[in-house]
């Protein structure tokens, strides 16, 4: 990434504005107020969360208002942060039990109640209103329910590589006792230019009773590129899972628990340049969710893969891949987010006569969030802990090898290898409870023992981001 724009996103994503410390008074609603009474309470204490996320009796009435409106998913993350912060709050761990309930974890929202009921000094009267949510906690948590999750991002930007091209006006051809020189068409040039871009997601997830769980994602990319047309695609994934023992959220008091999860995967990319291919994925393994000192929530995974990918242009590059998967997410109280993951395996050819054969691959992938409010109580800025707005950082690094020659008129015949960067920083600032303004920079690099096959490429966007 060209150092100019990494201190120019920094500069704007640390600036200074005079801004008072965040209101973390919470409005003292009842349990009786309505929907309409709900909804402006909660934006207003949206616009101020990442500066309260210290503040234990702040988180818990938010989760008690996202309670009313049904935003269980919600409610849940905010008062599992207030729990951690202050266990003696009945009032918020009843309210996170509803919010299990709500998603559908009707298994861990009775335990999580019975734990409660099993408290020798719970106040009488509390203890009554717990009694009547445990015998009404079945009908809060509908087994049919599913909830439901979808996002629209549009995104305009500039890349100097649009097309991914090796930029090579030429390319050395290695003969029997010569070198030859051969010049190559126009489009081997890297072409660069303005783009749009629009994703559309549809999340959807269900709790089954006995613990399990089913997840389902439906995604739509389209790219257009007026000054580069061949630039042009179109993308579209589905994938359905489902997982036993690994819940959406850790009920209180449970620091670890195991299960196992199975998934299928389909995508389809259709490409102006030519590029038409799909993918079918099969995906299986053990899954963790646990707490840890520095997180409120972890998910690790280990499994295994199997990818068929069949290439409609050009049948002989058709491949299957195997191989094994290692992830782990992790999500402080404070809002700082990271992930890390890593695959190994090896690409057979279809067909025999694929260059280069079987391919050996590996990559390594990692990303963070960090809330600018973090930064700033570490620096003690009361501005920037005022500070909504936020910053990601993803880096993901890979490598594939042949296991024969990839051609023996390309530098006699020698074993293509292809190392690959890709960086992206970013810049988020939310402009409403559902709606974030997106400025960022990424960068790709890709160095290989062949010429044919390196290349570089750099670019900037913006854009925006909804989720209701």
């Amino acid at each position: 990434m060209p150092r100019f724009l990494l201190i120019g996103l920094i500069a704007l994503s640390l600036r200074v504005f005079a801004q008072e410390p965040p209101d973390c008074r919470p409005p003292h609603s009842q349990a009786a107020v309505s929907r309409e009474q709900a909804l402006p309470l909660v934006e207003r204490m949206l616009r101020g969360v990442s500066g309260c996320q210290k503040d234990a009796l702040f988180l818990a009435e938010l989760g008690q208002l996202l309670n009313v409106l049904g935003r269980h998913l919600e409610a849940a993350d905010h008062l599992e942060r207030a729990i951690m912060l202050d266990a003696d709050l009945k009032d918020a761990q009843l309210s996170y039990a509803i919010a299990l309930a709500g998603i559908g974890d009707t298994r861990s929202a009775i335990a999580f109640i019975e734990g409660l009921l099993a408290d020798p000094a719970l106040p009488a009267e509390l203890r009554a209103h717990i009694e009547r949510q445990k015998t009404t906690l079945t009908l809060i948590a509908a087994p049919a329910s599913w909830q439901r999750r979808f996002s629209l991002a549009t995104r305009l930007g500039y890349d100097s590589n649009l097309l991914g091209s090796p930029n090579l006006g030429s390319l050395a051809l290695t003969l029997p006792g010569q070198t030859l020189i051969l010049p190559l068409d126009d489009s081997y040039l890297a072409r660069s230019g303005t783009y749009a871009r629009a994703d559309a997601q549809l999340d959807l997830h269900h709790a089954a009773p006995g613990g399990g769980r089913w997840d389902m994602l439906a995604s739509l990319r389209s790219r257009v590129s007026p000054s580069v047309p061949k630039a042009d695609s179109n993308q579209f994934e589905l994938l359905l899972e489902r997982s036993t023992h690994m819940p959406a959220t850790l009920p209180a008091g449970v620091t670890r628990q195991t299960g196992a999860y199975m998934n299928v995967s389909v995508l389809t990319l259709s490409a102006n340049s030519g590029t038409r291919y799909d993918a079918l994925g099969f995906a299986g393994g053990l899954g963790l969710t646990w707490r840890a000192p520095f997180a409120a929530e972890c998910r690790s995974r280990l499994g295994g893969e199997i990818t068929e990918r069949r290439y409609l242009d050009n049948q002989v590059l058709s491949g299957r891949y195997k191989g094994a998967t290692i992830f782990n997410a992790c999500e402080a109280p404070s809002g700082v987010q990271a992930l890390l993951g890593f695959k190994a395996g090896r690409d057979s050819p279809i067909d025999s006569a694929r260059a280069g054969g079987a391919q050996r691959q590996f990559s390594l992938r990692m990303a963070t969030y960090l809330p600018l409010a973090v930064l700033g109580t570490g620096l003690r800025w009361p501005w920037l802990e005022a500070s909504r707005a936020g910053v990601l950082l993803d880096y993901e690094r890979s490598h594939q090898a042949d296991s024969t020659g990839y051609s023996p008129i390309l530098n006699d015949g020698s074993v293509r290898s292809v190392s690959r960067q890709a960086m992206r920083l970013e810049y988020q600032h939310p402009l409403s409870a559902s709606l974030r303004w997106v400025l960022g920079a990424e960068q790709v690099a890709q160095a290989s023992t062949l010429g044919l096959f390196r290349l570089d490429s750099w670019g900037v966007h913006t854009g925006l981001r909804l989720v209701w």
